[in-house]
């Protein structure tokens, strides 16, 4: 019959799919009627239990903050016991940036400008060097100061996501923890909003606890789970 799932029949999108599971999952086992898959389970419903009203309520109100979802924003507490807090997204994906003379100009995106208007916590945006160029400090300030006039000062910095030497499995991750570590935010409270899986790589890589769609940012979110 032959390998039905011979990698070199698929693009490099559905390959990443195939691979090991990535952000968000919590290591457990198979779905079977194993002794290890049932404890897990009974471990998992413990965990899950609802919370008390007023603790949901408090989730369900910064979640909503967020622009995420309460299982989301819950699911990074169990995780890894921090509170998310800070997002990421491309600089592309916010803004139409061009050549204006001898630098650059940047025009933020109406459909995103309405969803950051929302967005009630810290925003770092992350400049491309292929795209963009290899934007220094002062750029980058002065970029950021420039879409904080539309954006009502919601952008906290600009970072260029430019290969840092680590190991990692993508070397721009480097730039996406130093962004983080440069302004005092611990990477267990960032997320990532992108619109590919080049993005999702990067999150990855860069071992952040959540990445979102950026279709689903701001998107219609669950109410909190009944006692």
């Amino acid at each position: 019959m032959g390998d039905r799932y011979e990698r070199r029949a698929f693009a490099p999108q559905v390959e990443m799919l195939l691979r090991r599971p990535g952000i968000g999952h919590n290591g457990g086992p198979p779905f079977d009627m194993s002794w290890e898959a049932w404890t897990w389970r009974r471990a998992v419903a413990k965990a899950w239990k609802a919370p008390k009203p007023e603790v949901a309520m408090l989730r369900l109100a910064k979640a909503e903050r967020l622009g995420i979802t309460y299982r989301e924003l819950t699911a990074v507490i169990l995780d890894t016991g921090s509170h998310l807090s800070t997002a990421i997204l491309p600089l592309g994906l916010v803004a139409r940036v061009r050549r204006a003379g001898a630098g650059l100009q940047a025009e933020p995106r109406p459909e995103m400008a309405a969803r950051i208007a929302r967005f009630g916590g810290r925003l770092f945006l992350l400049a491309d060097p292929l795209l963009h160029g290899a934007l220094d400090d002062a750029a980058r300030a002065a970029m950021a100061a420039e879409l904080n006039r539309a954006l009502d000062g919601k952008v906290a910095a600009i970072g260029i996501a430019e290969a840092v030497p680590g190991g990692r499995r993508d070397p721009r991750a480097g730039a996406v923890l130093r962004l983080l570590r440069d302004h005092g935010v611990p990477k267990q409270e960032a997320f990532f909003v992108g619109t590919g899986f080049a993005d999702v790589a990067l999150a990855e890589a860069a071992t952040l606890p959540l990445f979102k769609w950026a279709h689903e940012w701001f998107g219609g979110m669950p109410g909190v789970p009944s006692t």
